[in-house]
């Protein structure tokens, strides 16, 4: 016998009038009605938990299924399907240019590699089999080429300091050259005055951990393999010492990313373990992305997720700002009275539609359809720049994007904003659908004001980029030890992100920087830091 089931209701208790008998079932609908939604909100909510963990983080759209929507295909289901958007006017076809920059199998090997030459001859047996070396004439050699590896190794540069004295000694010794009885050449400058380590090793370090996600105690099995024994606690001080030695490159930087027309910024948290103070918290890091005329990328440390941090890194600013809806934001731009312009992110509101679809199929597949339009826009935007528009100056691209995003997506925006606004009150109010669609709404200036300015993105996927690394790098060394930790983290983050959106080497950059820098402080001019930051910067 199951002492768990539940008692079945006794017929005889219920009334016979027929009016009662009705708001019983009204109210009982109502129970059922409700115990549905949430269950349909707890599998939701299953279903994005196992997706985060087991499933596909890709929000690949299939082309295909705009069809099903069109009612220009016809079909006896149309007319109960929601009215999808219409088919935009087709541009004139530009080049097709190819996306597959890294081809795959073997390329050519770069010419500036160091090349040893290895001859292979036929030995003196296999000779004389031939008739003997007499008998053979030489011809041009086969050759090819095969990449090997040699472990990077450490070497010691040992710093010999001449030392001179007077043969005829004066009778005191002075504070001026011209007055001393003996001299010793003097060293050049340096970034850390005393350190164990030189410009390339702390360029090492810094690259190993920052842009490698190398942890310091790994880097030290690696040093202790070639037979040097440096401590993860020293290399933490030339991570901080040279973080603060780089701070006034680090606030240049700042600088040329605050004088962009548009600025990208996101957000990402990092623990924060503090063995000396005992101190536990998150810490976050923001980035701010600069335009193509101000190619760098900054990154701010903040002790917490409040605006006040991106609302004092930003109160020198004037011009637009790409971020997700974060509340905290809201209050910056109305502060700013105009001086900072919010701009949408269609990616966010994208994402809240597709985690959506399984709830209700037919509309937010129609709503990704209409999406997947305005990006079909951009995609052939940034062909034709890559293309017909590529010998234009960047003022001259960004006046023809404006203009085509007025022409072709905003008659798109029109249309889907009357389709969110017909469909939403069809939608129950706390459903994941329902909310897809009043994110989209209640942000729609925001989102539609990329059309307003050819150098506006679409989506903020340039900030979300910038923490990539990030992201990837805290799974591997976990936390930041200090709040200091975290403000030369930033520092390492900016010139590294910077080195990587311009393609250069970080560690040739870094030993460069580490040994050029120290003999042009403190007495250097903003011109003279602003040449060595990666944008400008050229090796010595």
């Amino acid at each position: 016998m199951n002492t768990n089931a539940m008692p079945q209701p006794d017929p005889a208790l219920l009334p016979d009038d027929p009016a009662v008998l009705k708001q019983l079932i009204v109210q009982l609908l109502e129970e059922l009605q409700k115990a549905r939604e949430r269950l349909e909100r707890l599998e939701h909510h299953m279903h994005l938990l196992l997706k985060r963990l087991y499933g596909r983080t890709s929000e690949k759209f299939d082309p295909r299924q705009g069809v099903l929507f069109d009612p220009q295909t016809g079909g006896e289901e149309t007319a109960n399907r929601p009215a999808s958007p219409p088919v935009a006017d087709a541009s004139p076809a530009s080049p097709p240019v190819s996306q597959n920059r890294h081809r795959h199998g073997r390329g050519r090997i770069p010419h500036q590699i160091e090349r040893e030459e290895v001859i292979h001859d036929l030995t003196e047996a296999e000779k004389a089999l031939l008739g003997g070396a007499e008998n053979l004439v030489e011809l041009p050699p086969e050759t090819s080429e095969q990449l090997d590896w040699r472990p990077s190794t450490l070497f010691v540069v040992v710093h010999v300091r001449k030392k001179y004295a007077r043969k005829e000694q004066l009778p005191e010794s002075g504070l001026t050259l011209a007055e001393q009885n003996v001299v010793v050449a003097a060293k050049p400058p340096e970034a850390i005055p005393g350190a164990l380590a030189g410009p390339g090793l702390l360029a090492q370090v810094i690259v190993s951990k920052g842009a490698d996600h190398l942890p310091l105690h790994r880097l030290e099995g690696i040093f202790q393999r070639q037979g040097v024994r440096i401590s993860r606690q020293t290399m933490d001080g030339w991570w901080l010492g040279t973080a603060e030695f780089l701070r006034p490159l680090y606030d240049v930087a700042v600088r040329v990313v605050l004088a962009s027309h548009v600025i990208h910024t996101d957000d990402t948290f990092v623990k924060i373990r503090d063995a000396w103070r005992k101190l536990k918290h998150t810490g976050y890091f923001w980035p701010y992305v600069g335009d193509a005329r101000h190619p760098l990328t900054v990154f701010d440390y903040t002790t917490n997720h409040k605006r006040d941090g991106p609302a004092a890194f930003l109160k020198e600013y004037r011009g637009y700002l790409q971020a997700d809806a974060f509340n905290g934001y809201d209050g910056i731009y109305l502060e700013s009275g105009g001086r900072i312009i919010e701009v949408g992110c269609w990616a966010h509101a994208r994402r809240k539609f597709y985690d959506a679809r399984r709830l209700d199929v037919a509309r937010m597949e129609t709503a990704l359809a209409w999406i997947a339009k305005l990006y079909a826009v951009e995609k052939d935007l940034r062909q034709r720049c890559q293309g017909e528009w590529q010998p234009l100056s960047l003022e001259e691209r960004a006046v023809r994007i404006a203009a085509e995003r007025q022409e072709r997506s905003r008659p798109l925006l029109e249309s889907f904003r009357a389709w969110l606004e017909a469909e939403a009150p069809k939608v129950l109010p706390k459903s994941a659908v329902r909310q897809a669609m009043e994110y989209a709404l209640g942000n729609w200036a925001a989102l539609c004001r990329y059309t307003e300015d050819g150098w506006l993105d679409i989506d903020n996927n340039e900030g979300e980029n910038a923490v990539r690394g990030l992201c990837i790098g805290r799974r591997n060394w976990l936390f930041c030890g200090s709040e200091r930790g975290g403000r030369a983290a930033a520092v390492h983050f900016s010139l590294l992100a910077s080195c990587k959106r311009h393609g250069l080497d970080p560690w040739l950059y870094y030993r460069d920087v580490l040994t050029r820098l120290p003999a042009m402080l403190p007495g250097a001019s903003p011109e003279d830091l602003l040449s060595l930051l990666p944008h400008r910067w050229r090796p010595a």
